[in-house]
C-alpha cells in the first residue's frame, strides 16, 4: 500500500487541503499511515477529498478492523458512514457522507467525502471503471 499511497501523491492533480478532523485524529499514531488528498480527480468534472489510513502491523489493522467493524479477512468491503463518524452506517439521501472501502489485503481504509450527487455517481463510476481495468 506505501506504493499506492505513493502514487497517488505523484500522479494524481492535487493539493494538500487543510487536515481533517478525520486526518487529526489518526496522524499521531505511530503504525499507522495517514495520508490526506484535497481534489482527487474522479472525472474531468468531478473532484472529491479523501483521506486514507494504512496499518502497519497486524495491531493496527486489527484496531482498524474494531473500531469500523470490518469483517471477514479478505478482499475489500465498502460502505457510506457518517461524516463525523464513518464507522456509522449512513444511506444516501443528500447530504454529505463518506464512502468508506477497507481493503483487508493491504490493510487500508479510505474515506471519500461526498457532498454531491455528482460526486457520488462519479464516485460509482471510478471503481467501476478501475475494477474493471484490473481484469
Amino acid at each position: 500500500m506505501k506504493r499506492t499511497i505513493l502514487i497517488l501523491l505523484l500522479l494524481l492533480p492535487l493539493t494538500i487541503m487543510s487536515q481533517s478532523k478525520l486526518y487529526r485524529q489518526y496522524a499521531k499514531q505511530a503504525d499507522l499511515k495517514v495520508a490526506q488528498l484535497d481534489g482527487f480527480k474522479l472525472s474531468e468534472s468531478v473532484r472529491i477529498d479523501v483521506v486514507m489510513l494504512q496499518a502497519e502491523t497486524d495491531d493496527a489493522w486489527q484496531r482498524l478492523k474494531n473500531e469500523f467493524d470490518i469483517r471477514g479477512d479478505e478482499g475489500s468491503v465498502s460502505w457510506l458512514g457518517q461524516v463525523d463518524t464513518p464507522a456509522v452506517r449512513a444511506r444516501w439521501d443528500g447530504e454529505p457522507v463518506m464512502r468508506v472501502i477497507a481493503s483487508h489485503r493491504h490493510r487500508t481504509v479510505a474515506f471519500y467525502l461526498i457532498e454531491t450527487e455528482a460526486q457520488y455517481d462519479a464516485l460509482v463510476d471510478y471503481q467501476i471503471k478501475k475494477t474493471k481495468e484490473k481484469k
